[in-house]
């Protein structure tokens, strides 16, 4: 293989975008060809990592250190290796000095200097003076990282760096319609919240929000939820239904009743957890679908084998898509922890109502909103952007849109913090 060819590859590989498997297998070859090429296995670890952390946490992390020991005096290869560590104990001491290290050779290098100070859990005032020193208006991702910094630490700098951000993203898309990576409609979601607390500021969060959420977190969710947070609400929302609607049980134990669904829709499936639970209550002709606004999410729905098609998509609007749409109307529609993320609720009544069938089934939780607390808001967004709800909020949406209310109940969802979650659990007909 000639030099030029090298070079090609190197050209073609950065002219391709996103973690596709043709442009990683085209740095494989590069890196194959010529071992020394350190930018090459740089981007390839970052590649790899944004594919499965978890996954390819190994390879991604050796590649990346490869390229700092082939180029030691380029600034950009140790702030990519920062960007591969995580901020647990075991990782914080080697990213932290890799980003030393870059500001030793770039001292005003502006990723450097806010990854340093977002991997303190003190701010280094110091250093924060660095960035103000540095950052311009237009630097819209430093920015938002300070932003989300600050969050819970100072709440007027969380407000400048989220105001900037609004500001430069409203102009941006004014002139060209683009904003990949959401950070106007993120930034604008934060700022609300933290200009108001939460209350009647916001309806949603951004689906951009959801999607960078669980792009990282799909590969340990399973594990997190059951084994740290103790989450148990599909588990909860099964038994319920078994209770209400005389499902049968999912163990074989007395109580509830024998029926089956022939079909069900599933909202917010998540990895499928939710349809492991509810799988049996399917009629043997039955059909299970599950959607869901992430893909990686989707990806391990899929390989669990509950569903007979997932969709990814907003399940506010999923009712639309012809794949839905054509195997309406449901005979169960369920939504298990997916209303956190959703403060107005109106469009998903409005199209669950329309997608079920004679006797159809609506059964879902939310996180609860006590009646003493929001004032007169029916739902609030809390600062860890999780949405709760009040009672009276769903009973007054129940009857606007035609549903009898079988049962609600009040139960512990799962842990936060080591604090209980209290949730409520709504059977709908």
């Amino acid at each position: 293989m000639s030099e030029e060819t090298g070079s090609d590859l190197w050209t073609s590989a950065r002219k391709m975008s996103g973690l596709g498997d043709e442009r990683v297998a085209t740095l494989e070859k590069l890196i194959g060809f010529n071992p020394q090429h350190a930018r090459a296995k740089s981007l390839l670890a970052i590649i790899l990592a944004n594919r499965d952390a978890v996954a390819n946490r190994s390879r991604a992390l050796e590649l990346a250190r490869d390229a700092i020991a082939l180029r030691p005096d380029d600034a950009t290869l140790r702030i990519a290796l920062a960007r591969l560590m995580g901020d647990g104990d075991s990782a914080l001491e080697e990213k932290r000095t890799a980003l030393e290290s870059a500001l030793e050779i770039d001292p005003t290098n502006l990723e450097a200097l806010v990854l340093y100070l977002t991997s303190s859990k003190n701010c280094d005032e110091s250093t924060y003076e660095n960035i103000q020193n540095t950052i311009s208006d237009q630097d819209v991702n430093r920015h938002y990282e300070l932003g989300v910094y600050f969050r819970r630490r100072n709440k007027e700098r969380c407000k400048y760096h989220y105001g900037v951000v609004v500001r430069v993203m409203e102009k941006v898309i004014a002139n060209t319609g683009r904003d990949p990576k959401g950070l106007h409609s993120k930034a604008k979601f934060w700022l609300a919240t933290v200009e108001k607390g939460g209350e009647g500021a916001v309806e949603r969060c951004p689906k951009e929000y959801v999607v960078g959420l669980y792009k990282g977190f799909a590969p340990t969710f399973d594990h997190t939820l059951v084994e740290k947070l103790h989450y148990k609400t599909p588990q909860l929302l099964r038994e319920t239904l078994v209770s209400a609607d005389g499902a049968r049980p999912e163990d074989g134990s007395e109580g509830g009743g024998e029926r089956e669904y022939s079909s069900i829709l599933d909202l917010g499936c998540g990895t499928g957890l939710s349809g492991l639970r509810f799988k049996g209550l399917l009629g043997k002709e039955g059909s299970f679908l599950g959607v869901d606004l992430s893909p990686e999410m989707l990806v391990k729905a899929n390989e669990r084998g509950c569903y007979d098609e997932c969709f990814c998509h907003d399940i506010e609007t999923c009712f639309n898509i012809e794949g839905v749409r054509s195997r309406a109307p449901f005979d169960l529609v369920i939504a298990c922890d997916v209303f956190v993320y959703l403060g107005n609720l109106e469009r998903i009544f409005e199209g669950v109502k329309g997608s079920l069938g004679v006797n159809g089934v609506f059964a879902f939780s939310v996180e609860l909103l006590e009646d003493d607390k929001g004032g007169k808001y029916n739902y609030i967004c809390q600062t860890f952007a999780r949405f709760s709800h009040k009672e009276e909020y769903i009973v007054q949406l129940a009857a606007e849109y035609g549903f009898e209310v079988v049962e609600m109940r009040k139960c512990v969802l799962r842990k936060n913090a080591g604090i209980d979650v209290v949730g409520l659990l709504t059977i709908l007909r």
